[in-house]
């Protein structure tokens, strides 16, 4: 391992999109000797595979692509790429995403000062093919919090939302063997939540470092697909290692909280939104959350919620099952609150 970072980008059909990340990645301001890039073409049927090629001829000694016969979505992309990481920190990139050029020199800052096992810095959301956006960060890098094992909770209770903003330790993913979901979407509500718990020292810095591109037509918002539920089977495989790995009695009512709030809740936002019929998953999600936690009723609580969830709360526990016309109600009054701001 001769590498400070390693660059890890998974890239399905991305041809219109490699050149402003391979060149966002390549541009960077640190040392191209301390870092590498590593992209995965994931059995694409466009040009992507030759212009990863194409890029990896002109950095020889920065790029590395690695083939993937098999499209396994990129949760098994970024595996494929860990496995062969040269970098003591990992942080990812998706193909359509790109980075401040000074992204990497930014988290370089703060790891040769601290043993950090993950820095998180801020991101900006962009709607806007190609963005003409200058530089976002001015001055020295800052860290706005530290998190050791007296106020580890309160880390993990902070939802980075996305594993792309973050460097991890590699040591840290291997020794606690966290290895993304394959052949799933949202396989990032799976994995980011679970690296947190091996974390005995992590920040967030005061610096933007990624660009996202929010557009119509990326997995998140694919309107009606059908891997949107692929969000219910991640969360549940969580629940499953939270079970396994002996996480959940030690942090219970932090697990019950994020497990309402985002299994339950936030899956039927998504679904309101994205998909024009409600899927029929009522009797999953409520089956899986009295598995896990038969006593929830009494532990979790609901206080201060917005009216239309404690009503979903109310439903929870007095309805074994609910057909998604029962769940209509939900949707149109949360899309007539969204309407009104």
């Amino acid at each position: 391992m001769d590498k400070l970072l390693s660059i890890i980008i998974p890239c399905y059909n991305a041809e219109q999109y490699i050149d402003r990340v391979m060149g966002s990645s390549t541009g960077q301001t640190m040392d191209k000797a301390l870092y590498e890039v590593i992209a995965v073409d994931d059995a694409s049927s466009d040009g992507t595979l030759e212009m990863l090629n194409s890029w990896a001829g002109r950095f020889p000694d920065t790029v590395k692509v690695i083939s993937n016969k098999e499209n396994l979505r990129q949760g098994g992309a970024r595996n494929a790429a860990i496995k062969q990481a040269r970098g003591i920190y990992i942080c990812f990139l998706d193909a359509d995403d790109w980075m401040e050029e000074d992204a990497l020199e930014s988290f370089a800052e703060v790891l040769k000062h601290k043993e950090y096992d993950i820095v998180t810095a801020r991101h900006k959301e962009d709607y806007d093919f190609p963005s003409a956006e200058g530089r976002l960060n001015d001055g020295p890098v800052s860290i706005i919090k530290t998190f050791t094992d007296r106020n580890m909770d309160e880390y993990i209770d902070f939802d980075l939302g996305f594993v792309w903003g973050s460097v991890y330790r590699k040591q840290m993913i291997e020794d606690n063997e966290v290895w993304f979901p394959e052949h799933l979407a949202y396989e990032d509500i799976y994995w980011q939540r679970l690296i947190k718990f091996y974390a005995k020292k992590a920040c967030l810095i005061d610096r933007f470092t990624h660009h996202h591109y929010n557009h119509p037509q990326s997995t998140m918002n694919s309107r009606n697909a059908s891997h949107h539920t692929d969000r219910l089977t991640c969360y549940e495989m969580l629940l499953s290692e939270y079970e396994k790995r002996g996480i959940l009695p030690v942090h219970h009512d932090l697990i019950l909280k994020e497990t309402i709030e985002v299994y339950y809740f936030n899956s039927y936002y998504m679904f309101f939104n994205i998909m024009d019929d409600i899927p029929d998953v009522y009797a999953r999600i409520r089956n899986t959350i009295y598995r896990y936690f038969p006593g929830w009723e009494a532990e979790y609580d609901d206080s201060g919620l917005p009216m239309v969830f404690s009503y979903m709360i109310k439903l929870l526990k007095k309805a074994k099952n609910a057909s998604p016309s029962d769940i209509q109600p939900f949707k149109d009054a949360i899309l007539e609150i969204m309407e009104e701001q």
